[in-house]
């Protein structure tokens, strides 16, 4: 049976997510301009990369193909949970962003249950991804500022969390993962990053400490970024 470039799951046996739906597609739809594409990506180390090669190693490589059969595996949950989308993978063009975005609506009308994920595809527009609560992924500061004009709430990634509670920066407020910090026990329970549009309205940015086996390669990436005159030598 040929491999699919796209898996989702009724109930995850992720602990960070906790007993949410969620659904994993081939890294064909990852924009390479995402500093960590092949650089320290979470999705490529510890179990994950299992998952992550298997779909990978799908034959189907067109990101607007994928999309389509990512539309359909989330026709086939139950709507009954929360969905996270793209625990692996992600959108980078507004033909697919619609795609899920209609599929995603649909699940939200079987039971209520929201829809969230993360972009790197900054050149999306927000009302491509409809009701889905998409949190834009950034490295700096700068591309926050970004996200919150074109409309999006943002996701940064930071080296680490230096305090669990909440801090402003130039307007915004920056709350670090309540799982990460220990205020809360997983994303079914704390539900912020699923009320983007909340945290847009509020400038609320959400901080995600780099995590996973491929840590120290992508904190490496994140000081290249923060710091390139000292990677020069």
């Amino acid at each position: 049976m040929a491999q699919s470039p796209v898996t989702a799951v009724e109930i995850s046996d992720n602990a960070k997510l906790g007993k949410i739906s969620a659904t994993m597609a081939s890294q064909v739809t990852c924009p390479k301009s995402c500093p960590l594409y092949n650089n320290g990506c979470y999705a490529q180390s510890g179990r994950a990369n299992l998952t992550t090669s298997r779909l990978n190693s799908s034959e189907t490589k067109f990101p607007l193909a994928v999309m389509k059969i990512h539309a359909e595996k989330i026709r086939q949950l139950s709507g009954r949970r929360m969905l996270r989308l793209n625990v692996v993978g992600d959108c980078d063009f507004d033909e697919g962003a619609k795609i899920l975005a209609q599929a995603a609506k649909e699940h939200t009308e079987k039971c209520g249950m929201p829809v969230f994920t993360y972009t790197h595809g900054h050149e999306t527009k927000r009302e491509s991804w409809g009701s889905i609560s998409v949190l834009r992924s950034c490295e700096t500061f700068g591309q926050v500022k970004k996200a919150h004009e074109d409309g999006f709430a943002a996701a940064m990634v930071v080296d680490t969390h230096d305090s669990p509670n909440a801090v402003k920066h130039e307007g915004f407020t920056i709350i670090p993962c309540p799982q990460q910090t220990g205020k809360a026990a997983n994303c079914a329970s704390c539900k912020l990053c699923s009320q983007g549009d909340k945290l847009h309205s509020k400038k609320a940015v959400i901080a995600f400490a780099i995590h996973g086996t491929r840590a120290k390669r992508a904190k490496e990436v994140l000081n290249s970024i923060h710091n390139p005159v000292s990677q020069v030598a």
